[in-house]
């Protein structure tokens, strides 16, 4: 994008578009796969019918991981928009009579890239997929529920236990830790081994974020953020 600027005398709204439907790119293919992780796949075959097996298949537990690793590396992994970073300060809209009053017109790339990774989290963390996962473990699902939430803790803080925390990053961990809160209440609607997998996971967390040391001023107060948000949500008060 960055090479392809408009022709003279046009403004910045294609490149403001094109990035625009990029992103919404990635976001569906993020949902994609994120539909295989807790997947059952369902035959509507009768008894006898030729290519008719069981109603429910579940997701093999190779394919289910396979799908979080590429989730770990194309939407949650660290510097994952500093490739398109070159292009972020031209993304200016046209202006079009007085369409900018309702707010500012700076591009808002940390809301958008959350908005991204949410989506996935949205299907992940949902409680009729967490459940589900746990009740296909009764028939044929190899990929545990405390297997899955590790990974995608790992996939959200592994990489940042030594260094800065950037603020793509930042954002994704605070929205994380929020989810596992939730799961982790009593009154949030989970059943109690989702309830159990979250409480597991924050543990887990408030003891990466006891080891970091240092870093700079953002990454400190984001640390002190974290673990404010664990202790409210293990606190037993």
């Amino acid at each position: 994008l960055a090479e392809l600027p408009p022709e003279d005398g046009k403004s910045w709204q294609e490149t403001h578009d094109a990035v625009g439907t990029r992103i919404r790119s990635w976001a569906r293919s993020g949902a994609v796969v994120s539909r295989y992780v807790g997947g059952v796949m369902l035959n509507r075959g009768m008894v006898g019918q030729p290519g008719s097996e069981a109603p429910y298949t579940v997701v093999d537990a190779d394919t289910q991981r396979r799908a979080m690793s590429i989730l770990s590396e194309q939407l949650f992994a660290p510097g994952i928009v500093d490739p398109a970073a070159p292009v972020f300060r031209y993304l200016a809209q046209q202006r079009r009579g007085f369409n900018f009053f309702s707010g500012t017109e700076d591009p808002k790339i940390h809301d958008a890239v959350l908005a991204v990774q949410g989506g996935v989290l949205n299907h992940l963390l949902h409680p009729a997929t967490m459940k589900r996962m746990t009740d296909t473990s009764l028939y044929g699902n190899d990929y545990m529920l405390a297997d899955m939430v590790g990974d995608l803790t790992d996939a959200v803080f592994e990489a940042d236990i030594r260094g800065d925390v950037d603020t793509i990053r930042q954002g994704l961990q605070i929205d994380y830790v929020r989810r596992l809160a939730a799961i982790s209440s009593p009154t949030g609607g989970y059943d109690t081994t989702s309830q159990s997998a979250a409480v597991y996971a924050l543990q887990n967390i408030e003891r990466m974020m006891s080891r970091k040391r240092g870093g700079s001023a953002s990454t400190r107060a984001h640390v002190a953020h974290l673990g404010l948000l664990i202790a409210r949500a293990l606190s037993t008060d």
